[in-house]
């Protein structure tokens, strides 16, 4: 996976095919040095430190975990023509399209302010809304639906292939 999420695009006889790869997610830093902690209190504790190992394990492993949706971590491959969209074995017509928007799949919509003066909060907190800036994915929706064409992007990705997915379907981008 990239560092930064990027998209190909090529055209053949009119349809061109954007191929979208996600941002590599961050990882949880706060966590796996708390896990690292707590394993080595459990390695010092011995026997009775069994359970502060498998919390530590847990926490190392939660730590490192993608916790955006399934569909934000994998390439995503849809083409656009001027008359339509194909994505997943599934065509819209241009007509049918109600809109074309970014949606972030972490947080369900652009942005997310919380406040805490818990500092193991504000930690899971401020990772939540470091993963957030990798989450965004365009959605096209149509017949009362939302279909997902791609994720895992950071702003300046998604905005691009709105505006090129949206300038092939004629769609206004101002």
């Amino acid at each position: 996976m990239a560092k930064t999420s990027a998209y190909q695009k090529s055209e053949s006889d009119g349809v061109t095919t954007f191929a979208v790869t996600p941002a590599e997610a961050p990882k949880f830093i706060y966590g796996l040095v708390l896990g690292v902690i707590f394993l080595l209190l459990g390695l010092m504790l011995g026997g009775f430190g069994v359970i502060v190992i498998a919390a530590a394990g847990f926490l190392i492993w939660f730590s490192l975990r993608d916790l955006r949706p399934k569909e934000h971590r994998a390439t995503a491959t849809f083409r656009v023509a001027p008359d339509r969209v194909e994505v997943a074995g599934e065509t819209f017509r241009r007509d049918d399209i109600h809109r074309i928007i970014i949606r972030n799949g972490v947080t369900g919509k652009e942005v997310l302010e919380h406040y805490t003066t818990n500092m193991n909060a504000a930690a899971g907190l401020a990772h939540r809304a470091h993963t957030a800036r990798v989450a965004n994915a365009l959605t096209l929706e149509s017949g009362g639906r939302a279909t997902f064409l791609a994720g895992g992007m950071d702003e300046v990705t998604a905005y691009g292939l709105l505006h090129d997915v949206c300038r092939i379907l004629g769609f206004d981008t101002n």
